[in-house]
Parts: C-alpha cells; structure tokens; sequence
C-alpha cells in the first residue's frame, strides 16, 4: 500500500515536471511576442513620418529656445556695432507772396537732395477767380540730406510754423531681423526633410508647413523692407499758403504797457478790416447794387409824388363847395314846380 502511494505520487511529480518543461519551452521558442514589437515599432516609424513636419517644427522650436540667450547676446551686439534705426519726420507751414516760384522752388530743392514727391496736390486758381492758393507735398528726402533741407527750407517762403519727430525702431528691426533668420533656418530643414521623406502624406503635411513658413517670411521681409524706406528716406509734408501780405510774427506781450500797445494795434486792424471789407462789398456788388438804388429810388418818387397829390385834395377850401350845392338846390325847386 505504501508502494502504490510512492509511486502515484511520483508520477505526479514526473507530469507536473514534464508539463513545466514544455510551457517554458513554448515560452521561449514563441516567435509570435518578436513580431509585435517590430510591427509596432514599424508603425510607430511611419506615425512619426507622417508627422515629421510637426517633429521639425518642435525641435526648431526648442533649438531656437535653447539659442535664445545667444541670439538674444547677438542682437544686443548688431544694435552695439550697427547704427541706430530711427524714423524721422519733418512737418512745415509756410506762406509766399509768390506761389508759382515757391512750388518751382520745393520741387528743384527735392530733386536737389537727391528725394522725391511721394504726393502733392493745389487748390485754387489764380487765373480765373483770383483767390488765394495753398499747396501740400508729402516729400521723402534722404536720411543724410536731412539737415541740408532744413539750412534751405527758409528760401521757399516765411516758415510760420515747425516741428520735427523721430522714432527710434531699433529694437523691432533687430527682432523682426533674428525671427527672419530662424524661419529661414526652418525652411531649410523642412526641404531637407522632403527629399528624405518618400510617402505621399508625408510630402503633404511638409508642403504644408513649408507654405506656411514661407509665408511668415514674406511678411517679415516686406516689414523690413518698409522700415528700411521710412529709415533711409525721411518724410517731409509742406503745407504752402498763399498770402497778399506776409504775416508779422509778433512777440508775447509781457508788460501792461505791451498789452495795451498789442490791443490798441488790434482794434485799428480790426477797424481797417472792417472798412475794407465794407468798400470791398459796396465796389464788388455795384453791378447788382446800382440797380437795386435806382428802382428803390424810382419807386419812392412815386410814392412820395401820391403822398402829394392826396395832400392837395385834403386841403380845398370848403365854402366854394357849399356855395356850389345850394345853387344847384335853388335851380331844381323851380323846375319841381313846373
């Protein structure tokens, strides 16, 4: 009995030995886990494939991040060795006694400093109404014959007025200048990216960001390129008045007795202002006024000749008229008789 046990038990051990073997042998020979992981790392090459545009984009990213102390150092020394970026602006009002030799002279003084009239427009016309003209141009003058075209401005007329401003844009010119440089750097890496690229979704999502990169490098050259115009060529606006007498400039009275001198003078401007203007009127609309005169004064002829006539009939004397009835009265009584 104990030998039956023995043995039972034994053989259970035997199975139980022989069915590990064979597990750990499947176990280990099973090629089926292998192929997964080459498939899946198969897949996971062509999900990043089809995504290589975004993987160029990201690590451009973060290469522009890590070089930002660099570029940011590069910057600071091209604003250090290169000149300022500054936009300068001139603004004058000026008046003339001669306007056709003023224009001449704007426009040879222009071509003279090597500018050109960007606008220009007059109004009025001297031949036909005789009024007052006044002329604007928006000039641009080159940066460096600035100060030049101030010392020669004075010869096209009186300069009532002056100002002057600049802006100084080094700062976003330098910017714009570094975010051009990487783009470009960007754009490079995404055709390198598309002759290595051999799929069709693939040449699709890098067209993609290829354009819009290309894009943002039009845009920031034409950005450029207006700062570089606003900066070499500065602008100038004239606005040219034409007067009949120049205008005294005169100086803030400070005393009372300027006050009452700047007054006075005042009033008697005012006062031949006024007479001018009236003997202006009174020259200018004689055509028009004359008439107006001669049939007000026809017509209160008229009237003032009726006033008399009824002043007349008012005043005849009243007994010749009774006088007159009762003889008539006498004359029917005998013939009412008969």
């Amino acid at each position: 009995m104990g030998n039956r046990t023995i043995r039972r038990f034994s053989v259970v051990l035997v199975s139980a030995a022989v069915l590990l073997g064979v597990f750990a042998a499947c176990a280990s020979s099973t090629p089926s886990s292998a192929p997964p992981k080459t498939s899946l790392a198969i897949g996971g090459r062509n999900t990043s494939a089809a995504g290589m545009a975004d993987g160029a984009v990201k690590s451009e990213a973060k290469e522009t991040a890590a070089e930002s102390p660099s570029s940011q150092a590069a910057s600071q020394a091209r604003k250090a060795a290169g000149k300022e970026k500054i936009i300068e602006q001139l603004s004058y009002q000026i008046e003339t006694l001669e306007f056709d030799e003023s224009i001449k002279k704007i426009q040879s003084l222009c071509s003279k400093m090597g500018g050109y009239v960007q606008d220009s427009s007059v109004f009025g016309n001297s031949l036909v109404q005789k009024d007052l003209r006044s002329a604007n141009y928006v000039l641009r003058i080159p940066q460096e014959k600035l100060v030049p075209f101030k010392n020669s401005a004075g010869s096209i007329g009186n300069i009532l007025n002056f100002s002057s401003s600049s802006e100084n844009i080094s700062e976003k010119y330098y910017d714009t200048e570094a975010r051009l440089k990487s783009l470009r750097t960007q754009q490079e890496r995404l055709l390198a990216l598309m002759q290595k690229s051999g799929s069709l979704a693939d040449v699709v999502a890098l067209e993609k960001a290829l354009a819009d990169v290309n894009y943002q490098i039009e845009e920031l050259t034409g950005t450029l390129r207006k700062y570089d115009s606003l900066i070499d060529y500065s602008t100038v606006n004239i606005q040219l008045n034409e007067v009949v007498k120049p205008t005294e400039l005169e100086k803030t009275p400070v005393s009372v007795g300027d006050k009452i001198q700047k007054q006075f003078k005042d009033s008697l401007r005012a006062l031949g202002g006024f007479g001018e203007g009236v003997l202006v009127f009174l020259i200018g609309g004689s055509p028009i006024l004359l008439p107006l005169v001669l049939i007000a004064i026809v017509v209160a002829f008229l009237i003032r000749k009726k006033r008399k006539q009824a002043k007349k009939e008012n005043k005849q004397p009243v007994a010749p008229l009774l006088t007159k009835s009762l003889s008539d009265e006498k004359k029917e009584e005998p013939e009412n008789k008969t």
